[in-house]
């Protein structure tokens, strides 16, 4: 393997926690000390459609993670299909092929075999097919507000890897399945073990090390259950429209396209026929009442069109409860906590886990709420998004002191350029105290060794070991965290 970890690992550490600084997009490379050769679990490798210079930053991260493990990955995991967890593994897909992979983690809903799996991805096919359908319609209706709520629902769609710079809105491909089956479906590759909540992994080479899994759930209605009540499941009030729709206003200027409506000509008012109908008298008082200003409010011309929008933002968050949940339980009992991007209804379903004392080599059983109280590394969910982070029985139970959290996220790009509040203020405030400041961000490169610890945050010693534990790469492609 590479020199870094063995320079920059402190006396007494034994984990690390790789941040690939991607932005928006997850991978992270976790690297475990044991009886023997440091083991290597890489999880995720993606960026966001639209990222400047996307493509090139992965190849950049595949060599390097190349580099660091001598070209074998004791365990690949991919998450779920969403492109900026799964997109470099087709993106720089000639240097993940090469790798020696031992193991591949994936949810059971990848699995081809299991019908629930597959009736669900056939219902997010048709979905797609759907959005993509509007966006067609949207593309016709010769508007600057139709344009701009197009774009918004586009920008959902680079979660799946389209549409591509400057191309039309209707130019979209869902590039996810082809990415998540470079990881599947490797050429003289295992087989992938399909990972369901209630399932215990322990690697042959982990000695005491123990990965529970708590998503997605198996529950159809539990995968659904995408929103959480304000107060009690997240720290803000959200609507489903908050992050990304954009209000669509009636259209002006020129008449839109046949094909922009649901509706058959006869069944509309054109505007060629205002001559006719004025001149029939109960037509004329109809037509009348139907454009009055006052009753603007009750047209439904282009307002179907609304309901793609929150298809696309259901779509995006559905896909976001399939991700394969993984705890890490280190031999000392403390826990890293990898949750992808889960939504409300996934963190609700962990609740009822539990995992038997045979299970756990202890003498007590472990629940979910026993692992969140020993979390000691929180992988923030879906960059920091409002409602990635259930409150309680989430957040509010990891009570240990020594909690560090890592976002993935490029907060310019995602407030300017994409119009999303990620991080979420109120959950990054709530973080800031839980972890006393000592957050991990791929946007900045924190701490310096000389920087002072943020006020109110840890105490001198904690404040110590905790900058001593993270290593800034120079050239800026990562941050390590060392778990002593």
């Amino acid at each position: 393997m590479g020199d870094t970890f063995s320079a920059n690992c402190p006396s007494g550490a034994f984990a690390r926690i790789r941040m690939y600084r991607l932005g928006i997009g997850d991978c992270f490379l976790l690297t475990f000390v044991g009886g023997g050769s440091p083991r290597h679990v890489l999880i995720d490798c993606g960026v966001l459609q639209g990222t400047a210079n996307g493509k090139q930053k992965i190849e950049r991260v595949a060599e390097s993670i190349r580099d660091e493990t001598g070209g074998h990955l004791d365990v690949l995991v991919a998450t779920h299909e969403h492109w900026d967890h799964v997109s470099g593994f087709q993106q720089a897909g000639d240097i993940f092929d090469a790798l020696r992979v031992d193991r591949i983690w994936v949810a059971w809903t990848e699995d081809t075999n299991d019908p629930v799996a597959q009736r669900f991805k056939e219902e997010k096919r048709m979905r797609l097919q759907a959005v993509h359908m509007a966006l067609n319609q949207l593309a016709r209706i010769r508007s600057p507000e139709a344009e701009d709520y197009g774009s918004a629902i586009a920008q959902l769609l680079g979660f799946y890897g389209g549409p591509a710079e400057g191309a039309s809105l209707a130019a979209f491909s869902e590039n996810t399945g082809f990415a998540m089956k470079a990881v599947t479906e490797r050429k003289n590759g295992p087989s992938p073990t399909f990972c369901k909540p209630g399932d215990v992994l322990k690697p042959e080479w982990g000695g005491g090390l123990r990965v529970y899994v708590l998503g997605p759930p198996r529950d159809p209605a539990a995968l659904r259950d995408l929103r959480g009540k304000a107060g009690t499941d997240i720290y803000k009030i959200a609507g489903i429209d908050s992050l990304y729709l954009a209000a669509l206003t009636q259209t002006a200027g020129e008449e839109p396209d046949d094909k922009s409506f649901p509706f058959h000509p006869s069944l509309r008012w054109l505007s060629e026929h205002t001559d006719k109908i004025l001149k029939n008298d109960a037509l004329a008082h109809l037509y009348k009442s139907y454009n009055d200003e006052d009753a603007a409010w009750r047209r439904i011309d282009n307002e179907w069109l609304v309901s793609s929008a929150r298809m696309a933002l259901q779509l995006d968050s559905a896909t976001n409860n399939t991700s394969l949940v993984l705890a890490f339980e280190l031999d000392d009992e403390r826990v890293l906590l990898f949750p992808a991007d889960a939504q409300i209804g996934s963190w609700r379903s962990w609740l009822g886990l539990q995992w038997s004392a045979e299970q756990a080599g202890r003498s007590a059983a472990v629940t979910a709420r026993d692992l969140l109280q020993r979390t000691v590394f929180y992988k923030v969910g879906h960059h920091g998004s409002e409602n990635a982070t259930r409150k309680e029985d989430g957040l509010e139970s990891m009570t240990d002191g020594r909690l560090v959290a890592a976002i993935p996220v490029d907060q310019t790009f995602a407030n300017d350029t994409k119009k999303w509040r990620m991080p979420a203020d109120p959950l990054l405030r709530r973080l800031t105290v839980l972890t006393k400041g000592r957050i991990l961000r791929a946007d900045v490169a924190w701490p310096q060794p000389d920087d002072p610890p943020p006020a109110p945050g840890p105490g001198d010693d904690e404040w110590a070991q905790f900058r001593t534990s993270v290593h800034i790469d120079p050239g800026g492609l990562f941050i390590d965290y060392m778990v002593q």
